[in-house]
């Protein structure tokens, strides 16, 4: 019962308001349980960013960097899909996250200070959406680049609330290296390998090659909204305050931190069921709006200011736990 695959062609301001339409049609009964496959989890690898390679508007469009208007070198490509529990349940508020190489096969992940020099300069190279009720979520990128010893592919993070971190590969049919990489073989149930093998066809009406495809991910836990500070989310209000000289006013948030958990911060959708959108900040309220995670080394009250006025009041402060935000696990 996947839905059939679509197009919106947008550029990139019309791309987010587009989401609305990419949930529309998302259903599954539970009563199909049966016929789901639970996603098969694979090693997260070595190349998750590190918090000073990922791109300060982290987005579900990894074409562009940032505010640049250059897009990324590459066969634009689609993957829409939903985030469903192993009734056919769609799971809200799960965190989907996307990271692969580039066109030469290249990672922006980088052991030393910023991103990989290597990598294209355009390519945004790691990407996450927010799931609403439908529990849909959808990217734009390009083709993952090849590098040697692996099949062409795609990592995916998703966090579930109350229920931890999953992380799993996508791969393309048809590929040669397929027949060869190891860890896709290592999964051992024929269904589950399958369901990370994605077809992948042509988006009508375009020139340039754009491809897409459809995938959910299928997960056997149950969300449960936990105590904080478990895994989840916080949705606070900010407080009005000046901001820098000759500046724009900020907003401020405060929430109790702990060491080692790592913080987001989001402002509220202005459409129904669409992901929150990630928010850089500061942590000083006169200071450069220079990330947009944050690492708490000591207990105590975090403050994170804001240029953005939240739509209807309020902000969604998300934080992981230790470990939660590093390279391999």
């Amino acid at each position: 019962m996947n839905p059939n695959a679509f197009h919106i062609p947008v550029d990139r301001r019309r791309f987010f308001k587009s989401m609305a339409t990419a949930t529309a049609g998302f259903s599954l009964a539970g009563s199909f349980a049966e016929a789901l496959t639970l996603t098969p989890l694979q090693t997260q690898g070595p190349f998750y960013p590190l918090p000073d390679d990922l791109p300060l508007g982290k987005d579900n469009d990894l074409l562009y960097l940032n505010d640049n208007l250059t897009p990324a070198s590459g066969t634009v490509t689609h993957v829409t899909g939903r985030v469903l529990d192993a009734n056919g349940n769609p799971i809200r508020n799960a965190l989907v996250e996307l990271w692969h190489a580039d066109i030469n096969g290249e990672y922006t992940y980088f052991a030393g200070s910023g991103r990989n020099p290597a990598a294209d300069p355009n390519f945004a190279g790691f990407g996450q959406f927010l799931t609403g009720a439908s529990g849909a979520f959808r990217f734009r990128t390009i083709r993952a680049g090849l590098y040697p010893g692996r099949a062409r592919h795609f990592h995916w993070g998703i966090s579930v609330p109350g229920s931890g971190r999953r992380v799993t590969q996508t791969y393309w049919a048809g590929e040669p290296g397929n027949a060869s990489d190891g860890i896709l073989n290592a999964i051992a149930d024929v269904d589950q390998r399958n369901s990370v093998i994605l077809n992948f066809t042509p988006v009508p009406g375009t020139t340039s090659g754009e491809e897409q495809t459809i995938w959910d991910f299928v997960t056997g836990i149950t969300p449960n909204e936990p105590l904080y500070p478990g895994e989840g989310s916080l949705v606070v209000r900010g407080s009005v305050v000046t901001g820098p000289a000759g500046g724009n006013p900020r907003y401020r948030l405060s929430v109790p931190a702990y060491a080692g958990y790592s913080y987001e911060l989001y402002s509220n959708p202005t459409l129904a069921d669409l992901s929150w959108t990630a928010l850089p900040f500061s942590l000083t309220e006169t200071g450069a709006i220079d990330r947009n995670i944050f690492t708490a080394t000591a207990d105590g009250t975090l403050h994170l200011f804001v240029e953005a006025r939240p739509v209807r009041g309020f902000y969604m402060v998300s934080f992981r736990v230790p470990g939660a935000n590093v390279g391999t696990p």
